[in-house]
């Protein structure tokens, strides 16, 4: 049985930013690193942020069963391999709608959800600020694309605001003390 955390929500909420608090106090565990074809954004790593496979790589994986879960987003292929989640421990990533609620009808999966939001305007300005040449096109492509993929969200969460920095301590509290019982139960 695999235990996830998943944190999913729209482009800027601070998805990341609260994984990373999280990880720091809880060292015990287990980061996901996703698999995707796009193309590397400017600033993130092969085997951090992702593993960046080719079309080709990621439908191997797909074919020989490699993978936990998978989805599409705008030509791309997004998904969590077998290599990335470990069953003696609690996993902890970053997921969308598609992926979360392909976890959510998996018997071997037990995924807790949790849903950051932040206003538009500062999911903005973290999108125009995590770059030193922002594409504006491709970042209101993603407002547009997240409005319609969380209109049709379909998975039961629980919401963790992270408009602010103190938001981001209270988030992380909030996320902690729901999985109290996981994390008291070790490796079970």
């Amino acid at each position: 049985m695999y235990k996830i955390i998943a944190l999913i929500g729209e482009a800027g909420a601070g998805k990341d930013s609260l994984m990373q608090a999280i990880l720091e106090l809880q060292p015990s565990l287990h980061e996901i690193v996703s698999c995707t074809t796009r193309p590397k954004r400017e600033g993130e790593i092969e085997g951090v942020n992702y593993f960046y496979l080719t079309p080709e790589q990621f439908g191997d994986k797909v074919l020989h069963d490699e993978m936990l879960e998978c989805s599409t987003f705008r030509d791309w292929f997004y998904g969590t391999s077998y290599e990335s989640v470990r069953s003696d421990c609690v996993n902890i990533g970053v997921f969308n709608p598609t992926g979360v609620e392909s976890l959510i009808d998996r018997p071997d999966v037990d995924v807790q959800v949790f849903r950051v939001r932040a206003s538009d305007k500062t999911r903005m300005l973290r999108q125009l600020n995590r770059e030193e040449n922002p594409d504006v096109h491709e970042i209101v492509r993603r407002f547009h694309a997240d409005w319609l993929d969380f209109a049709e969200l379909d998975a039961p969460y629980i919401e963790v605001k992270n408009e602010t920095f103190e938001d981001l301590h209270s988030g992380v509290k909030q996320i902690l003390s729901q999985l109290g019982p996981w994390l008291s139960q070790g490796q079970n």
